[in-house]
């Protein structure tokens, strides 16, 4: 059963996301929670963060959005404490073409919270939209 109860959790992730209400994301986060984009280039796009920047990181990228981003899970398999997502999002932007990206997530979830991702997504086009706003604001070290 904590397979399905890992799903759920994931689940209300992306409801909570969607919402563009950090607390209710937050409320889901581990206390030692870790956040990382498995992206090669550029360097300052694949990073690491922890429970309060990965907050922060959220608030602004929506600053920069006309409406809330919105994730749309695709597939999800689950094994141990490990949730395997397929997603995309689309987020129109105050300022130039939409964000809409392709991703794979890797969770893991223990005690029905977060406590790590794995980000796979196109760094290209997560460059080219957010880029010129805050190239060295999100990933750099907390």
């Amino acid at each position: 059963m904590a397979i399905e109860q890992n799903k759920d959790v994931v689940r209300r992730y992306f409801d909570a996301v969607n919402s563009t209400q950090p607390d209710r994301v937050m409320a889901l986060l581990a206390d030692d929670f870790h956040f990382k984009a498995m992206l090669r280039e550029p360097d300052w796009l694949g990073g690491e963060m922890g429970r309060e920047k990965f907050s922060s990181a959220m608030v602004a990228m929506s600053d920069l959005m006309t409406s809330p981003i919105q994730m749309q899970i695709v597939s999800m398999t689950a094994e141990d404490d490990r949730v395997a997502v397929e997603a995309t999002s689309y987020g129109p932007m105050k300022a130039g073409p939409a964000y809409a990206n392709s991703y794979h997530f890797v969770f893991r979830v223990r005690d029905e919270k977060i406590f790590e991702v794995l980000e796979y997504s196109c760094s290209y086009h997560a460059a080219q939209i957010f880029g010129r706003f805050f190239a060295e604001q999100i990933f750099t070290a907390e």
